[in-house]
């Protein structure tokens, strides 16, 4: 099985294998001068390299945890926040690390991001007004991932101090008080749905975080809903979704409700192209939940990058190449959001005797040298590899149509040695 950790030295000889299979054909035998032989030659071929190609994807599906090839059925989009996430990652000063490391947030030793939106059908529209019950699907995420980190984020639009006025029936500005500003946003895990309602509840559920805000400023508010998942990823039966509360500064139904965004504003007798913009508003906008996991799969942190070598160094010796992977190439670029693609290099180059300092070597190797200076016949000459690897981050919807955002390691030389 091929695993992400021998990502580094696979690579290279499989996508020259794909490339030779693409480009350059089969070495194969001399040309019959039947014309029929020529034909199941020809389909042989194909035959083989479509078995070779199909092994090929499915190898590096395998590395990048996935089932099968994700085929997305509509526009390809992602949430804004996430993309966000995934520049800020590939962008630090220090390199990509396998673990996230935001500023904003702990994350752990997470390596994976899931981003879930809310289900509409699902949605339970409260005959309070202040009240919204979210429901969320996590079932998706896989078994063997630990989850460390779960928000929730809701946005807010903000609201001008005459509609403030009028909401709360005053008679003008003057009479404005910051109390009238300030709203609470709390949120509940649903444990349990009340049928009949009893003592005019029709829900058991408990507070889990609650944020004080502002109505004249429009911003996404974060909240940290760990038990609620946690829950749901244990018991999916018991995924009766959260509730969201809308209160005023002294613990009344807040009149500002209709700020922060949880339902649809489509009109149906809009015009295609205004219902096609609201359709991607919404989209950014609706409530959404973000896990941060841990695969299981990260062996070492490492942003270290090669030290340059001093010394002369020779064309042919060992040394690193450009080799660029190109996930349009493989058609892939229907389902990979960022990077359209990523240099990962690969080692080659002769490892002479005597080796030079230059050559990132260890004492084994310059033994091992030694040794077939003087008899070829009995060990071979220390080989050209990848010394030290470093990760990428990768963006894009898995099988189920869910934006990842996960960072692979040993997926790009940074430095070649004779070993």
């Amino acid at each position: 099985m091929v695993t992400t950790s021998n990502w580094g030295q696979l690579v290279v000889p499989l996508v020259i294998c794909c490339c030779c299979v693409v480009v350059g054909g089969w070495p194969g035998s001399a040309s019959s001068s039947s014309s029929s032989s020529r034909s199941n030659q020809n389909e042989g071929d194909h035959d083989r390299k479509t078995k070779v190609i199909e092994a090929f994807e499915s190898t590096l599906l395998g590395m990048f945890g996935l089932k099968e090839r994700p085929r997305p059925k509509g526009k390809l989009r992602v949430p804004e926040y996430i993309m966000d996430l995934y520049r800020s990652h590939t962008q630090a000063e220090d390199g990509i690390n396998m673990h996230f490391d935001f500023k904003h947030m702990s994350t752990g030793t997470a390596n994976t991001i899931r981003s879930y939106h809310h289900e509409d059908a699902d949605q339970v529209v409260s005959t309070e007004q202040h009240r919204h019950r979210l429901v969320f699907n996590v079932s998706t995420m896989p078994e063997d991932e630990v989850m460390t980190t779960a928000e929730l984020r809701l946005f807010r639009k903000d609201i001008d101090e005459h509609s403030i006025v009028k909401r709360h029936a005053l008679d003008d500005r003057d009479n404005l008080k910051p109390i009238h500003y300030m709203q609470r946003i709390n949120v509940y895990h649903i444990l349990k749905i009340l049928k009949p309602v009893a003592r005019n509840r029709d829900t058991i559920k408990r507070l889990i975080d609650t944020r004080l805000v502002d109505v004249r400023n429009a911003s996404w508010e974060s909240f940290d809903i760990r038990p609620a998942v946690r829950a749901w990823l244990e018991v999916p039966e018991k995924n009766h979704g959260l509730e969201v509360e809308l209160i005023d500064s002294r613990g009344k139904p807040s009149p500002n409700h209709q700020h922060v965004r949880v339902t649809r504003e489509a009109d149906p007798r809009a015009v295609e192209e205004l219902q096609d913009e609201e359709e991607e508003r919404w989209f950014q906008s609706r409530p959404k939940i973000f896990t941060y996991s841990d695969d299981g799969r990260t062996k070492r942190s490492s942003t270290n990058r090669a030290r340059k070598r001093k010394g002369k160094r020779l064309k042919a010796n060992c040394r690193r190449h450009p080799l660029y992977v190109d996930f349009s190439d493989v058609h892939w670029n229907d389902w990979i959001v960022a990077p359209a693609g990523y240099q990962a290099y690969y080692c080659h180059g002769e490892c002479p005797f005597p080796l030079a300092e230059h050559l990132n070597t260890t004492n084994h190797a310059i033994v091992q040298t030694l040794v077939n200076s003087v008899n070829p016949a009995l060990v071979p000459k220390a080989c050209c590899v990848p010394t030290e690897l470093s990760a990428i981050s990768m963006l894009y919807l898995d099988e189920y149509e869910k934006v990842v955002l996960k960072n692979y390691q040993d997926m790009v030389v940074e430095g070649c040695g004779c070993r």
